[in-house]
C-alpha cells in the first residue's frame, strides 16, 4: 500500500482504482480518518466520489454494484460514500435506491445519518414527484431518524422555486406535529418550519400555522410557538403576536417556555413594536411567558 499523505492521496486514490484495485484505495482514504468522526473530512468524502464516478462513468452497472456494496458495508465511510453517490444513481435505480434511504437514515453512526439526511433532502428538490408519496408512507416510520430525514427534506432549498409544492410539503410534515420524540422536535417546529417553510411558503404556511394553533396537543403547540424562534419569524411578528397571544395563556409549561423562547425572538428583531404588547400582557395569565421574553429586554 502507498504511504499516507495528505498532499498526494488524491492521485494514488485515483491510479488504485484505475487498476481495479478498489478495496486499497478505499483503505487509503480511510487512512485520513479525522479523530471527531472516525472517518475522513466532508471535503475528502466529496472528492472520493468525484473520482469514482469518472473513472467508473463508462459503465455503470459496475458503479451501481460498486455504490451498493458500499451502502452495506461494515465501515461508516463507505456507507456515507454511498450517500453522496447514491443521489445521481436514483435516476436509473428508483426502486433500489428508495429501499436503501431508510437503512442510512437509521444508521448507527450519527454521521452516516447526516449524509443520509442530506441524500433525502437532495434527492426530494431533485424528484419531488416521485419520492412525495414515498416520503408520506415514512412520517410513522418506527425510527425516529428516518422520520427525522422526511421532516427536514422539506428543507431543500429547490423547493422554493416551486410554489405548486407549498401545501404537499407543508402536509407532509403536519402528522409529526404530535410526534414526542427529541430528535423530531428539534428538527420540526424550528428548522423545517419556521427556518425552511415560512420562509418558502409564507402565506400558505402562516395559514396552516394559526390552525395548528387551535389543537389541544402539547407537542402540536410546543412546535407552534418554536415556529417562531426562527429567525424568519421575526419578519411576522404581528401574526405570530396573534397566535402567541392565545398560546401564552396555556398553563402547560412545555407550551410556554416555548412561547416565551418565540417571544425572545421576536423582541430581538423589533423591540419597540413587541415590548409594548408584552407589557400588557404583564396584567394577566399571559405574564409568566411575557415577563421571561423581557428579561433583559
Amino acid at each position: 500500500m502507498p504511504q499516507r499523505n495528505a498532499e498526494d492521496w488524491r492521485p494514488q486514490f485515483t491510479e488504485l482504482l484505475s487498476q481495479g484495485k478498489r478495496e486499497d484505495a478505499l483503505v487509503l482514504l480511510e487512512s485520513h480518518s479525522t479523530d471527531h468522526a472516525g472517518t475522513p473530512k466532508a471535503a475528502d468524502k466529496r472528492a472520493a466520489c468525484s473520482i469514482i464516478l469518472k473513472e467508473l462513468s463508462a459503465d455503470p452497472d459496475e458503479l451501481w454494484r460498486m455504490t451498493r456494496a458500499l451502502a452495506i458495508a461494515v465501515s461508516p465511510t463507505r456507507r456515507e460514500l454511498s450517500c453522496i453517490l447514491l443521489g445521481p444513481l436514483y435516476a436509473t435505480h428508483p426502486r433500489e435506491v428508495e429501499g436503501l434511504l431508510p437503512v442510512l437514515a437509521d444508521d448507527e453512526h450519527w454521521e452516516v445519518r447526516l449524509w443520509a439526511g442530506g441524500l433525502f433532502s437532495e434527492l426530494f428538490g431533485q424528484h419531488f414527484d416521485e419520492l412525495c408519496s414515498v416520503y408520506e408512507g415514512w412520517v410513522d416510520h418506527r425510527s425516529q431518524f428516518v422520520r427525522v430525514a422526511v421532516a427536514t427534506s422539506v428543507m431543500n432549498r429547490k423547493h422554493r422555486e416551486h410554489p405548486e409544492r407549498a401545501v404537499a410539503l407543508i402536509e407532509l410534515i403536519e402528522p409529526m406535529l404530535s410526534d414526542q420524540t427529541h430528535e423530531v422536535g428539534r428538527n420540526l417546529g424550528p428548522y423545517a418550519i419556521g427556518g425552511a417553510l415560512l420562509s418558502f411558503f409564507p402565506e400558505q404556511t402562516l395559514e396552516h400555522v394559526r390552525r395548528w394553533a387551535r389543537s389541544e396537543d402539547e407537542q402540536v403547540l410546543w412546535n407552534v410557538a418554536m415556529v417562531f424562534v426562527a429567525a424568519e419569524g421575526r419578519k411576522h411578528a404581528e401574526v405570530a403576536l396573534e397566535i402567541l397571544s392565545d398560546l401564552a395563556r396555556d398553563d402547560r409549561r412545555r407550551v410556554w417556555r416555548a412561547v416565551s423562547s418565540a417571544l425572545r425572538n421576536l423582541v430581538k428583531g423589533d423591540p419597540d413594536r413587541v415590548l409594548p404588547v408584552l407589557r400588557t400582557w404583564l396584567n394577566d395569565e399571559r405574564k409568566l411567558p411575557a415577563a421571561l421574553a423581557m428579561r433583559g429586554a
